[in-house]
């Protein structure tokens, strides 16, 4: 048996925590488990064996590749490093249960019978294993515990299937209720919906020098492709699609998959209800869905965080082809303490930077942000104080994929930053940013694009000092804007 004794994981935990991230005393390598390593035999049971000593040793992969089918669950402590885990899992043959085509829905939340027909019991926990595999999913096992982890070179590849899983159930690394984590040299790509990563309900979390890359996603089999023509005419926010839902679930009685209006089917990074999170130097990077003729970085996230959550610094990202840079939303309670430091965003469908709803003094210093098919930035909703301070937003209005630069809203109101109303919550309310500052912003838009360089869409007044716009054929500013 090899056995290296004293040359555990000490590790440290985030700055501010002052703790030590879980050190055990000795390491164990993966193959002392009987896991080979070669990245053609199938670890599965080898690793899971391994991982349930995860509280006992540190766990090393030596640096080699291990293929895994389905999701492996740690539920202690863990430290684990060197190693790169590889998803073989083959999704679920939907196409005998999705052969209908759905009509347009506009409602976000509305679930349509298109008469595709129930799915069968036998084949249930298939299509269950199919729609939420996790390939690393780190979580204690009762809901008043916490785990402590550290992950140092860890690799993580979702596999070659953009059809594979769902958007709300899957992932790379799901890491849930942690208490002291430390993510160092962590990499994610291959294929599937869902998360790449996802941090749930933990504290004390630092990450540094996350990298994701090349994730894609796809409609299940059966599904009407992507073809951009047809979804652009449609709609690019208006697609149907269709998803899986339980009998019960969303009011349906039967369990079978129906037509939703498309959301986000993919989400390369998210930390939702933490609290004291540093996150340095990320990469992430072509977030994409699966065209008929080429792929696009459309409904396919960078990095959000979500849902009551606190003292969050994002430092330094790099944040590329993506549906979205940078979306931070709270419909819970309030997100305290956001700081995002020197971004640099480019090519987002959509928005560079978004920020809505119950943040509170959110600031947002040295950005750089290029390409944006709306909006560089977007502050809605019931923000209060937020802060934008040297920003350079370029090319708006515009992005590139697949070596083609083009407009893809065209009808839509451009700007380099963007202050707009958005639900409160409260019936049909809508609320809106206030106390919004803006400094020291350079804004130019997309060659043959019309815009404004701050574009206000309610009442209350933003500030802006030291504006400077170029490539605007009118006025620079629109609505209630004052600067100086």
């Amino acid at each position: 048996m090899f056995l290296l004794a004293g040359s555990g994981c000490h590790a440290q935990a985030p700055a501010a925590s002052g703790r030590e991230i879980f050190p055990p005393a000795q390491t164990r390598e993966l193959r002392e488990f009987g896991a080979v390593g070669d990245g053609r035999a199938d670890d599965t049971a080898a690793v899971q064996r391994a991982f349930a000593n995860s509280d006992r040793y540190c766990l090393d992969g030596g640096s080699r590749t291990y293929r895994v089918t389905g999701t492996l669950k740690i539920e202690k402590n863990v430290c684990l490093r060197n190693i790169t885990l590889v998803q073989s899992l083959a999704p679920f043959d939907t196409r005998p249960y999705v052969r209908a085509s759905c009509p347009v829905t506009t409602d976000p939340n509305a679930v349509v019978d298109c008469g595709d027909p129930a799915l069968r019991t036998k084949d249930l926990e298939a299509l269950k294993v199919s729609l939420s595999v996790r390939t690393l999913l780190i979580r204690p096992g009762s809901d008043s515990a916490t785990v402590r982890v550290l992950l140092d070179h860890v690799k993580v590849d979702r596999g070659h299937y953009p059809e594979l899983g769902s958007r709300t159930d899957s992932a790379g690394i799901w890491l849930q209720g942690a208490s002291g984590a430390d993510l160092r040299n962590v990499e994610i790509t291959g294929y599937g919906k869902g998360y790449g990563l996802i941090v749930l309900r933990s504290r004390d979390v630092a990450v540094d020098r996350l990298w994701i890359h090349d994730l894609l996603w796809a409609p299940y089999s059966g599904d009407t492709p992507l073809v951009r023509a047809q979804v652009a005419a449609i709609g690019w926010n208006t697609i149907p699609i269709h998803e899986f839902r339980k009998a019960g679930e969303d009011g349906v009685a039967v369990g079978k998959f129906y037509g939703v209006r498309v959301q986000e089917q993919l989400t390369c990074a998210l930390f939702s209800e933490v609290h004291n999170v540093t996150i340095r130097n990320a990469r992430i990077s072509h977030c994409m869905a699966k065209f008929v003729d080429g792929n696009l970085p459309w409904q396919a996230d960078g990095l959000d965080i979500s849902h009551p959550s606190s003292d969050i610094i994002v430092d330094s990202p790099v944040i590329d082809s993506t549906w979205e840079g940078m979306d931070v939303l709270s419909k819970g309670g309030d997100i305290v303490g956001l700081q995002i430091r020197s971004p640099k965003v480019s090519n987002s469908f959509g928005f560079g930077l978004k920020l809505g709803n119950q943040l509170r003094d959110p600031s947002i210093t040295g950005a750089t942000i290029t390409n944006a098919g709306i909006a560089g930035i977007v502050i809605y909703g019931g923000v209060e104080g937020a802060s934008i301070k040297g920003a350079t937003i370029t090319g708006v209005g515009v992005i590139s994929a697949g070596g083609r630069t083009f407009v893809p809203w065209p009808e839509m109101a451009h700007s380099g930053i963007r202050i707009d109303d958005g639900p409160s919550g409260t019936g049909n309310q809508r609320a809106v940013p206030r106390n919004v500052d803006i400094q020291d912003v350079d804004v130019s838009n997309g060659a043959g694009v019309r815009g404004y360089a701050i574009l206000s869409r309610v009442g209350t007044l933003a500030r802006v000092r030291g504006l400077r716009a170029s490539g605007f054929s009118g006025p620079s500013t629109y609505g209630a804007v004052e600067t100086q």
